[in-house]
């Protein structure tokens, strides 16, 4: 079973995929690209940038803290996307650095736990920088 802090790393690496992916993102098709998926670069960025909040407000909620806003996303451009991840993160991080490995058994959401939970958002968002990078 993982520790809290390499379940941390692991997102980290996740969202160092997801930052150089938007980095790389052709500014042109941002938009108009389509992945496997049908979603463009744009819409595979606020998905996975407004799910990075949603799973640290379920961690939140589990470990009974504060969980970060979820505002509505609308990124016009690489740049903007960008912007939000950071923002994200760092909301985020007031969250998971919080979880220790005695949390993370612990019930987040219906039917999830806490490691799982976090173990979905570091795959998340290498699953969608694959995607990003791939149009």
């Amino acid at each position: 079973m993982a520790t809290a802090e390499e379940i941390r790393t692991q997102i980290d690496e996740g969202r160092e995929a997801l930052r150089g992916a938007i980095e790389a993102a052709d500014v042109g098709s941002w938009e108009q690209g389509t992945s496997g998926e049908g979603w463009s670069a744009r819409q595979a960025a606020e998905h996975v940038i407004g799910w990075e909040l949603s799973f640290a407000g379920r961690v939140a909620d589990a470990m009974m803290g504060k969980a970060p806003e979820s505002p509505e996303l609308a990124l016009s451009s690489p740049q903007e996307a960008l912007a939000a991840l950071e923002e994200a993160v760092a909301a985020t991080n007031k969250v998971i650095r919080y979880v220790e490995d005695r949390d993370l058994p612990k019930k987040a959401g219906e039917t999830s736990s806490i490691q799982a939970t976090l173990e979905l958002m570091a795959t998340h968002a290498a699953e969608h920088a694959s995607q990003i990078s791939g149009l």
